[in-house]
């Protein structure tokens, strides 16, 4: 029901937790809350006779039944206007829906339904001609003619005329200030017709694209209709046709439509399988996909009003996609290089190159305000004075205590033998510094890789990679000594601390600490362990409680352990979307809720899942995220609140609390939405009538 009838099925996911609040009900109300698609208008006239078409930016359907036609306003599921029309077929129908062209007997010809009159040129078109309307005019073009004229809407003069011989489907902009042609075995051309001239750029460079074979597509749009797409098996290539510059190369092979958002900065494109939507400025994977299970695609388009409401046209069905997160406007442009939220949840640190030095700050999850400016720690210098470090190319590390209550940073330059590597353990709550250390020794300047923080910020894990080698791991003593111990056998670059600090576990291996000592002087027992099924680990995550330890590897699998990892629990399986042409989606971040009920499942490709730990069983479809590797994840304290972090927008929040989320799933079914008794009686005919989006 979420695809076929999508605004009862999260109803009914309300109804499920009123009903009876088991995990299946949880899993179902999540399910309504994680649904992309909330509602459906589906044109009253039946069966497939009338013709449709997509208006006014997704918000008008027009429907055509025989000699009438009618316009529905799809957010409200009522009529706004109709009226009678010529005899003969509709073809296309202007952005507004205002004029239509018709195939007459005679030919093809322009009606405006305002006027209840044929507009345009009286002059027939053949019934070989292509006419695409717009609010600047009408593109003509022929199969029999290699002219492609643009057209007044009032009398049919021709404002442009250019030749494009055995020319691709021509394209227009909205306010027909320009076409696109690609003429056989050529490339794209832009026609700049209120100048009367071709308009040059990179298109012009684009090889192949217009050969038969490729069936490119042309589409126009963005804020001043200066973007320009171009669809073909080879891929989608974007332009900014003001600029003269090359927006983006999309790796999406056989896209049949596409449709830019009002200020250009998102394109969603749509095969016959899936609906895609890529940030252009990052156009590496897409950032949301919905399958079109079957369904055969009509239109496609933005909401101008609304940026993350996106709608297409299936048969005589509208249906309307929110995207959320994953066309926000918190996207920053530049890139964060390390972002870690606390395991408390209670405050967030990241870091930024700026320049040749690395900032550091620690903010407040409640809002996002900044809590601190940490001291900035020395860059690393190399050892080899012919091989130095570059900024761009040292990495920023953070690591949280189990309690969150201190938090470990410092920058280290993979790749190079470097000093010093100084690493500083603050503390969060008094907001100042506890330690500093400089991992750089005489025994070792090999670089820091990763890190981990014990319980109370007393002992610092750090593993290093040499350049040649395997990874070794050290345990330095926060408050004493200057020297580490090093931890044989654990080579491991993923680390998880149990908050007691009994307990290291790294790459299918852990390393059993005594209780007297957690730093200097350790003598660790280490065991190989196969965490998840011999593949190897992207993440590790403990409950706080130290209870339980969630392993995710790359693959996309997670296991789950009881503490003392003496026995495994259970595989959860892969949920993460196949990929587009990529490697496996891999687990990138774990966090379990303090309540022990739920686990989150970040992906290196953006999918983020819950899952039920006690039934073992995914809660609904995967969360909407902004596109890009989760790196870090928590729950808030009460279990009801998921935090997310990625380079690009380092908070995010998500409402897992069931009553939280049944009021969210109720506001989004709209004001005074509910099931009706006749619903009711249909899928819940074992309980009394209630009504379920009470306030």
């Amino acid at each position: 029901m979420r695809t076929t009838d999508p605004h009862t099925a999260m109803l009914l996911g309300v109804a499920a937790w009123r009903v009876s609040p088991l995990p299946e009900a949880r899993r179902a109300l999540l399910g309504s809350l994680a649904q992309a698609e909330h509602a459906i208008f589906t044109d009253p006239a039946p069966g497939n006779g009338p013709s449709r078409f997509l208006a006014d930016s997704g918000r008008t359907l027009l429907s055509v039944d025989g000699r009438t036609w009618r316009t529905w306003n799809v957010l409200k599921g009522r009529r706004t206007a109709s009226g009678r029309l010529p005899a003969g077929q509709v073809l296309a129908a202007g952005p507004d829906a205002r004029v239509l062209a018709i195939a007459g007997d005679d030919g093809i010809r322009l009606w405006d339904t305002a006027t209840g009159r044929w507009t345009g040129d009286p002059r027939p078109l053949p019934f070989t001609s292509d006419a695409d309307i717009t609010t600047g005019g009408y593109l003509v073009s022929d199969i029999d003619d290699d002219r492609v004229r643009l057209r007044s809407l009032t009398d049919g003069d021709v404002l442009y005329e250019g030749r494009a011989p055995g020319l691709v489907t021509p394209a227009v902009s909205t306010d027909g200030r320009l076409v696109a042609v690609c003429p056989a075995d050529g490339s794209p051309q832009v026609w700049d017709t209120a100048r009367h001239r071709v308009r040059p750029g990179p298109w012009e460079r684009a090889q192949g694209l217009c050969g038969e074979e490729e069936q490119t597509a042309l589409v126009f749009g963005g804020a001043d209709g200066d973007r320009l797409a171009a669809l073909s098996k080879s891929g989608a290539k974007v332009w900014d046709t003001a600029s003269a510059r090359e927006v983006a190369d999309i790796d999406e092979p056989g896209a049949e439509r596409a449709a830019f958002t009002k200020d250009g900065t998102f394109l969603a494109t749509a095969d016959g399988e899936e609906i895609r939507v890529w940030r252009l400025s990052d156009p590496a994977a897409p950032v949301f996909r919905h399958t079109l299970n079957n369904q055969h695609l009509y239109g496609l388009s933005w909401d101008p009003a609304h940026p993350n409401i996106l709608r297409y046209l299936e048969g005589g069905a509208v249906h309307c996609l929110e995207l959320g997160p994953a066309v926000t406007r918190s996207w920053r442009e530049r890139p964060l290089t390390a972002v870690r939220t606390s395991p408390d949840a209670r405050t967030y640190a990241t870091a930024e190159l700026v320049g040749d030095r690395y900032r550091f700050e620690l903010r407040a999850t409640s809002d996002g305000h900044l809590l601190s400016t940490l001291p900035a720690p020395p860059q690393p210098v190399s050892t080899d004075p012919t091989d130095p470090v570059i900024p761009e190319h040292m990495v920023a590390l953070l690591a949280f205590s189990p309690d969150g209550k201190t938090l470990s940073y410092g920058v280290s330059a993979p790749g190079r033998n470097a000093a010093p590597q100084r690493f500083t353990v603050w503390d969060t709550t008094r907001a100042r510094p506890r330690a500093t250390l400089d991992l750089a020794t005489s025994e070792s300047a090999a670089p820091v890789v990763a890190l981990a923080l014990g319980p109370a910020g007393n002992t610092l894990y750090a593993t290093r990679l040499p350049v040649l080698g395997e990874p070794t791991n050290e345990a330095w003593t926060t408050g004493t000594g200057p020297r580490p111990t090093v931890i044989p056998g654990l080579t491991s670059t993923h680390l998880a601390v149990r908050p007691d600090g009994r307990l290291l576990v790294g790459d299918n291996r852990t390393a059993h600490l005594p209780a007297a000592k957690t730093g200097a002087n350790v003598t660790a027992k280490v065991t190989g362990e196969e965490l998840v099924q011999g593949e190897q680990i992207g993440a590790l995550a403990f409950a706080a409680d130290g209870s339980r330890l969630a392993a995710g590897d790359q693959t996309g699998r997670v296991a789950l352990w009881d503490g003392e990892l003496s026995h495994r629990t259970g595989i959860l399986r892969n949920v993460f979307p196949a990929p587009l042409g990529q490697e496996p989606e891999s687990v990138s971040a774990l966090a379990v809720s303090p309540d022990g009920a739920t686990l989150a499942v970040g992906g290196s490709t953006g999918t983020l899942q819950l899952w039920d730990i006690a039934t073992q069983q995914p809660l609904g479809g995967p969360l909407t995220t902004p596109g890009e590797t989760i790196d870090s994840l928590a729950f808030g304290a009460d279990s009801g609140t998921l935090y997310a972090g990625s380079a690009h927008v380092p908070l995010q929040r998500y409402v897992v609390d069931a009553d939280r989320a049944a009021t969210r799933v109720c506001a989004r079914a709209g004001a005074g939405a509910d099931l009706s008794r006749e619903q009711w009686e249909t899928y819940v005919p074992e309980v009394p009538y209630r009504k379920v989006c009470v306030s």
